[in-house]
């Protein structure tokens, strides 16, 4: 109540040690204002970058926390008191306890009710355990109880910090994310009890044996054997599981005891004195490893059974070589797309072994050890020219094959010009006029009915330029940019090559109408045939002398005997993603393909982990990407595991030349500032047997209205038949006489596209408030968080729902909304996809959909796809629109405008 000055501290406190009185007056408000000043000063002399507002928060809370720590060890029992204010809002003095015993900060990691996780930050004290969200904080004091204070320790109130800061209810529905962001931070310095909210991946495979190799007091060489599973390396004595933490993912690895003590055996053979010793690790002294060639020889021995020794390069004692490698890189011969190089090897006058170099790169060691016991070292210039080579090809002796396409891949150098010499002359020209925007290496068919922008120009120029050099192609633009249109103009670039080729494009159900539309937009005179269905005949194909076939990856697996057979031009896989299971009969079908090229088309190659990208490249490039093995040693488990960036860039280095991704953001100048499309859905089975029974009994109930009643008194009941038609093509469910959970197409194919938007931002509109809850409940079963009105959600929980939408940082990137309630007056210029599930003769009403983001404000292209169920009443409907020039506002700016409009064999047509 009064400034702590000499005078004060005498009359209170006068009966507590020197100590306390110390510590009493640098509470005073004169101490703390001078040695803020001292920290202000101490912030100017040190420029480090922070604002001097959070250099004070941070030292001096440090220091008003040191001084409570003294006073609590100086005098314990000290009467304190706080300031609370009560129930009618006013300020009271009372006593209160601050605790000596510093408490300890623990985690749990919990699930909410509605689904998502959450950490829970846990106080532990004499008083017992108390939850953050049941306490009081303040800085590093905590009231845990009725005026009962603990001090945090400095570490632990800064995490409590760090933890608010980095809001982790943004990871909430992404437990991977969740883990790496917040759970393993925190684990790097506290307890966190993950209670099994997290699943663990599980590791059962044979171990890699390997040996790190090391020294120890400059007079002993150590080996500790050390066990790779996948790419966790183990040491230590065994027990059957190993659990460990990767990136924020767990593992559980089932370790292998007979194949370790095998291994442990074998190596104690190795030298008499390792027999007497422990097992857990094995020692030389200099001498005895160098003695006959001792260390020399078993070095070797341990390469030729493919024991991977690891330390070599950080050796002392063994001394490094005078010699660089020196090499001869020469072609011997070329068959198809494979080269078979002869590669030699030298440091000073002795040959290295390829073999036994190719098991050290791949172990991630850059050094060799040399017959005269020195340390022969590859440089990284010498390993950007020559690693990919060697880890990639297939060695016999000197003898090194490789697959043609790897010359794009390497750095520019001696090898890439040896390999460069395989190739024609005209095509490294094109190759290097490709890079420049500026010129045009193909033109486009003059049969394509289409004006392709710069970047489909260039896109289309690629897949040319690879089928050129026999190499296949993954056209992974963002969802929008006009892959079809990209991948249509090189089928007709192909077609003026050869009239007689044929293609065949795989695709999922729900897009083959979608390239069947496309293609006869874009290239009318390339004939297509339909290949699914009970009824499908492939002969029908050569009959009608069709030139591409469309099919499914279903029929695929069912039909493969009867496709593979036949000789392709180009196999097109479209969502290639669908064949990233290589022991999955899809993807072995689709590797069967006789095709002269081969083109991948997916907006997301890797849909889970890096493993995803092996089957499609193995499709379209066999060869490059070497065995699954090996391509989960070198690159998938690094890169998935432990987040490792240089094999991440190496690649991306191999396969960049064959993947061309382009983002809205690259290529928006060529972009419209609004593209609309028709993303059509095939119905499944059941789907399909149910609108043609509705229909059925729809037609018959008009058809004897309009007898009865005449056409003019019918129409409102034909507006009602075609409004339950178009609800059967949402989703039967929305009828009241279906079950719950029939199956809908339109919602399969929206959650697909959502899936491939990633950091996108998406509105989903309906019609139906019903079809917007089926929509919202399967966000749910997915994890994929979303806003949703309709015209129940009252209008200031609107307003707030779309302010944080519209907040840069808000992890919510979907919106579901009714159409006649969200149609206009908002601003959602944040999401640039537009979905309209059940597009209707509005385009009034549509428009002013799509125009919530395509506004005043957006600084992105927007995308609008309008959902139509390919076959049914939305199909017939846009057709008639287009026959009867019904788009202009005037004629359908009522929703009886279109019913008006038709005629009575309009409606024939309709139920037909």
């Amino acid at each position: 109540m009064f400034p702590l000055d000499d005078f004060q501290i005498e009359r209170y406190f006068g009966k507590h040690n020197t100590e306390t009185k110390t510590v009493l007056a640098k509470l005073n408000d004169n101490d703390i204002a001078f040695e803020i000043d001292l920290l202000k000063k101490k912030h100017a002399r040190e420029k480090s970058g922070m604002s001097l507002e959070k250099y004070l928060d941070r030292t001096g809370v440090r220091y008003l926390h040191s001084l409570m720590v003294d006073l609590l060890k100086s005098a314990p029992e000290l009467r304190m008191y706080h300031r609370i204010k009560n129930s009618q809002g006013n300020y009271l003095i009372s006593k209160c306890s601050v605790h000596r015993s510093a408490p300890d900060l623990s985690f749990e990691v919990e699930e909410r009710a509605g689904g998502g996780l959450y950490i829970q930050p846990l106080i532990h004290t004499d008083m017992g355990i108390f939850s953050l969200e049941n306490v009081s904080v303040y800085k590093f004091l905590v009231d845990v109880k009725e005026g009962n204070y603990y001090c945090l320790n400095t570490a632990d109130y800064r995490t409590l910090e760090w933890l608010h800061l980095s809001q982790p209810e943004q990871y909430a529905t992404d437990p991977v994310l969740f883990s790496q962001r917040i759970v393993q931070k925190l684990e790097e310095t506290h307890k966190v009890n993950r209670n099994n909210l997290f699943q663990k991946q599980e590791i059962k495979a044979l171990p890699e044996n390997c040996i790190y190799v090391s020294e120890i007091s400059d007079s002993l060489l150590m080996f500790t054997p050390k066990w790779r599973y996948e790419n966790i390396i183990i040491e230590g004595d065994w027990k059957e599981c190993h659990e460990t933490i990767r990136n924020g993912e767990m593992y559980t690895i089932f370790r292998d005891q007979k194949a370790e003590s095998d291994f442990l055996d074998y190596l104690k053979s190795l030298h008499p004195n390792f027999s007497k010793q422990s097992g857990k690790f094995f020692y030389l002294n200099f001498s005895d490893a160098k003695k006959k060639q001792w260390f020399l020889k078993t070095y070797h021995t341990l390469l030729e059974q493919s024991i991977m020794m690891i330390g070599l390069e950080m050796l002392k004692h063994f001394r490094y070589s005078s010699h660089t490698p020196v090499n001869s890189l020469t072609i011997l011969a070329q068959e198809e797309e494979i080269l078979t190089l002869q590669l030699k090897i030298h440091f000073g006058k002795e040959k290295i072994s390829l073999s036994e170099l190719q098991k050290l790169l791949l172990a991630g060691q850059s050094a060799i050890l040399l017959k005269d016991s020195t340390i022969g070292v590859f440089s990284e210039e010498w390993l950007d020219q020559y690693a990919f080579i060697i880890k990639h090809g297939k060695i016999s002796g000197d003898h090194i094959s490789i697959p043609q396409w790897m010359m794009l891949s390497l750095e520019e150098g001696e090898a890439k010009t040896v390999l460069k010499s395989s190739v024609e002359e005209d095509w490294i020209r094109k190759w290097s006029d490709w890079q420049d925007e500026h010129k045009i290496v193909y033109p486009v068919p003059q049969k394509v009915n289409a004006m392709l922008r710069p970047y489909q120009h260039k896109g289309f120029e690629w897949l040319a330029l690879l089928s050129e050099f026999g190499a296949g192609a993954c056209l992974a633009d963002d969802m929008g940019l006009g892959k079809t249109l990209q991948t249509i103009t090189f089928l007709c670039f192909r077609q003026e090559q050869r009239q007689d080729c044929r293609h065949i494009i795989i695709c999922p159900a729900s897009l083959i109408y979608n390239w069947e539309a496309e293609l006869r937009k874009f290239a009318p005179h390339l004939h297509t045939h339909v290949h699914n269905g009970n009824n499908r005949n492939i002969a029908q194909f050569f009959e009608n002398n069709c030139h591409i076939l469309i099919t499914t990856y279903g029929t695929l697996r069912s039909d493969v005997e009867k496709i593979k057979s036949i000789p392709w031009d180009t196999a097109i896989v479209d969502e290639s993603h669908n064949i990233k299971n290589v022991r999955a009969q899809l993807t072995k079908a689709a590797l069967t393909l006789n095709a002269q090229n081969k083109i991948a088309l997916s907006g997301t190659p890797i849909m889970n982990n890096t493993f995803d990208l092996y089957a499609q490249l193995s499709f379209l490039l066999p060869n490059l990407l070497g065995g699954q093995e090996f391509f989960k040693r070198e690159y998938a488990h690094p890169i998935d595991q432990d987040r490792d960036q240089e094999k991440v860039k190496a690649l991306q280095k191999l396969t960049a030349p064959f993947i061309l991704r382009r983002t809205k953001e690259q290529v928006a100048t060529d972009l419209p500032s609004k593209t609309e499309s028709i993303l059509w859905c095939e119905m499944g089975e059941q789907q399909a047997t149910t609108y043609e029974l509705i229909k059925s009994q729809i037609k018959d109930s008009i058809f004897l209205d309009i007898r009865t009643d005449g056409f003019a008194k019918s129409k409102l009941n034909i507006l009602q038949g075609i409004l339950k038609l178009r609800q059967v093509c949402g989703s039967p469910t929305l009828l009241s006489d279906f079950p719950e959970h029939s199956e809908s197409v339109k919602i399969c194919t929206l959650m697909e596209e959502l899936e491939n938007l990633k950091d996108n931002k998406a509105l989903v509109f309906s019609q139906f408030k019903g079809m917007l809850h089926l929509v919202a409940e399967e966000c749910r079963k997915k994890g994929i968080s979303y806003f949703h009105f309709d015209g129940d959600t009252p209008v200031k929980e609107r307003q707030h729902m779309v302010s944080q939408f519209q907040e840069a940082n808000n992890t919510t990137r979907l919106f579901l909304i009714s159409l006649k309630s969200g149609n206009a007056g908002l601003n959602l210029t944040a999401a640039d996809y537009v979905f309209l599930m059940d597009p209707w003769w509005n385009s009034a009403v549509q428009q002013q959909a799509i125009d919530r983001t395509h506004r005043i404000g957006q600084d992105k292209k927007v995308f609008a796809y309008k959902m139509i169920c390919k076959g049914t009443i939305e199909e017939k409907i846009i057709e008639l629109q287009d026959k009867k020039q019904m788009l202009s506002d005037e004629l359908v700016s009522a929703e009886d405008g279109f019913v008006k409009n038709l005629t009575e064999q309009d409606i024939m047509y309709l139920f037909d």
